[in-house]
């Protein structure tokens, strides 16, 4: 009889295989091990994996593949879903919540002693990971965050379901709430634009993965939307200035190492410096700056962004040894008593070794580098391109040193949901605009 010890280790084999596991949306498939060409196909549940392999169990070996592959993503996933079902966590305390057990009749307790979240579920206990009732406590506190798309059923503005129907707008279906007397639209976030939001978010997706506008127009005659070059661009604008503002407010749950470097870029024709700081743990882009000098100019303004962003400072800061982020980091991480945080500044880069910047210098080619250069260079320093390039790296593009197809985002708390995820962003940060808050 196969027990669960041969299953992990036959999952944990699958999983060391290249190609043997797919993400195809909400759905993963795990190719079969005896069958040529046949594919089993997995669904998230708030307790594991349903597989539609013949080893009825609960948990097979395709279930443990994927468990190794995903990583702690598994276990946010259904920390979110648990989260999502309502009433599956009760707070006790501030520091003291019980989270129902998915697969029996108990409930583990989460408590807080004052060094983070502990549970008393076997998963926390004996193998010290961050478990899904964790991260189910972590979203009904906030510390983690979920971007979902605005309910057409209710009103944009104060979630009423007590609306009524009010004609069209061009075009759009036109909508009276009764209880703050408000009028909007079904294409909000969108309103104006004549063209359908499938075409301008497929358009903006292009743009900002590394085709020039003017391509992104000729792709999208394709699917049957005709728009010129300079359309797109003013989409990217619009939207990537809308989410910069948006994004920029919600809190990022990072870790403790940050990385910063710089990298030349072509700003009207002249030479100029697009300096970063990322989460070395998570991949989060945290802050940008454009400058003029590579070693001169302060970059003071964004060490204090990223600090404002990320809500703290890091307890080790990586960069080279260029002067103004060693005085930076001085006036704005170093303590000053020693009540404040310790953070300490590495600055002996080199290309091999224990020390190096590599994710930088990834970052700056794959990047900024490759989107500077199909766009031969940008217009203004506060471009709009970069905005939307921030929000594209972070929110909507899996990183491949991610597991399980993260983005920045994802790692860092931020869960944007829907199949369409720039619809889901900008009609999230219209509304937020339109509200008065993220």
């Amino acid at each position: 009889m196969r027990t669960a010890n041969y299953r992990r280790a036959r999952g944990e084999a699958i999983a060391a295989m290249s190609g043997q596991i797919r993400r195809t949306g909400d759905h993963y498939t795990v190719l079969s091990q005896t069958e040529p060409n046949t594919k089993y196909t997995l669904e998230r549940t708030t307790s594991g994996w349903n597989c539609s392999c013949p080893d009825d169990t609960a948990y097979c070996k395709h279930a443990y593949a994927l468990e190794v592959r995903l990583g702690s993503k598994a276990r946010a996933d259904r920390g979110m879903m648990i989260y999502q079902d309502g009433g599956q966590v009760e707070r006790v305390a501030p520091d003291h919540y019980l989270v129902k057990s998915q697969s029996s009749d108990q409930a583990y307790e989460v408590r807080n002693f004052g060094s983070g979240w502990m549970c008393s579920c076997p998963d926390h206990l004996e193998a010290g990971s961050l478990c899904k009732h964790i991260q189910a406590v972590e979203f009904q506190t906030g510390a983690q965050t979920i971007i979902e798309p605005p309910d057409h059923a209710t009103c944009w503005y104060c979630d009423s379901p007590d609306i009524i129907r009010k004609g069209t707008q061009r075009g759009s279906r036109r909508f009276r709430c009764r209880t703050c007397k408000k009028y909007f639209t079904d294409r909000q976030g969108f309103d104006g634009m004549r063209h359908a939001v499938s075409h301008i978010t497929i358009g903006v997706e292009m743009l900002f993965a590394g085709l020039s506008s003017r391509k992104t127009a000729n792709a999208l005659r394709v699917v049957g939307c005709t728009v010129s070059y300079i359309t797109v661009q003013n989409w990217a604008k619009r939207f990537g200035d809308l989410l910069d503002t948006f994004l920029y407010e919600i809190t990022p749950h990072v870790g403790e190492d940050w990385r910063t470097d710089e990298v030349y870029v072509r700003i009207r024709g002249e030479r100029k410096y697009l300096f970063a700081m990322l989460d070395a743990e998570t991949r989060y882009w945290l802050a940008r700056l454009v400058a003029t000098h590579k070693g001169t100019d302060d970059v003071r303004p964004m060490f204090r962004k990223a600090k404002k962003v990320a809500g703290k400072t890091p307890s080790r800061l990586i960069s080279d040894g260029a002067s103004n982020f060693a005085e930076a980091h001085k006036d704005e991480y170093a303590p000053r008593n020693f009540l404040w945080k310790d953070s300490v500044h590495e600055s002996h880069i080199r290309m091999n070794g224990d020390l190096n910047n590599n994710q930088m210098e990834s970052f700056n080619g794959n990047t900024i580098r490759m989107r500077e250069k199909v766009i031969r260079g940008l217009k203004k320093e506060d471009s709009a391109m970069l905005a939307g390039l921030h929000a594209y790296y972070n929110h909507i593009r899996q990183h491949l040193g991610l597991p399980g197809g993260w983005t920045p985002g994802e790692a860092a708390g931020i869960y944007t949901l829907g199949e369409n995820k720039w619809c889901t962003l900008i009609r999230a940060a219209a509304k937020a605009a339109a509200t008065g808050g993220a």
